[in-house]
């Protein structure tokens, strides 16, 4: 692993909306936790809420997928046995009404064995065990957590 590198990291959609515009509340945190990962994976269905959540910053969506085009971000979209877990998850944790997003993220990190997470969702993804037990290692404690 090169100099300065940290280990792969998944990226939720509040995280990555920080990352790309600049007047973002954590973005100087967000931009150098995602930059110093060796390996960004966005999720399928992350990506289409960043893209509906930056409807009005065209030119930064249009950067960023130039930059997943270029692989700078590894694109993972979910397989049809991830969004099925992503359901199960999602019962397990109807309490606190996790989704098909961040269920299907849950089965990334699962699918993948990577347990660093870019996230503002510290609320859910706090109080998530995965498959083997263990817990998501949040790269960000954002200023104001859970803001989406």
């Amino acid at each position: 692993m090169p100099a300065g590198s940290a280990a792969a990291l998944i990226c939720d959609t509040g995280a990555l909306l920080d990352y790309l515009v600049e007047s973002a509340p954590d973005h100087r945190l967000f931009r150098n936790a995602i930059d110093q990962a060796r390996t960004r994976y966005v999720p399928g269905l992350v990506l289409a809420e960043v893209d509906y959540f930056l409807r009005d910053e065209r030119p930064a969506m249009h950067v960023f997928m130039q930059d997943v085009a270029r692989g700078a971000f590894t694109y993972a979209p979910p397989a049809l046995d991830a969004l099925s877990r992503a359901m199960d998850i999602d019962r397990r944790y109807s309490d606190l009404g996790l989704g098909l997003v961040d269920g299907s993220i849950i089965a990334l990190a699962e699918g993948l064995g990577i347990r660093r997470l870019a996230t503002r969702d510290v609320r859910h993804f706090a109080a998530v065990r995965l498959r083997d037990g263990s817990s998501f290692e949040l790269v960000v404690h954002p200023t104001d957590p859970d803001r989406s």
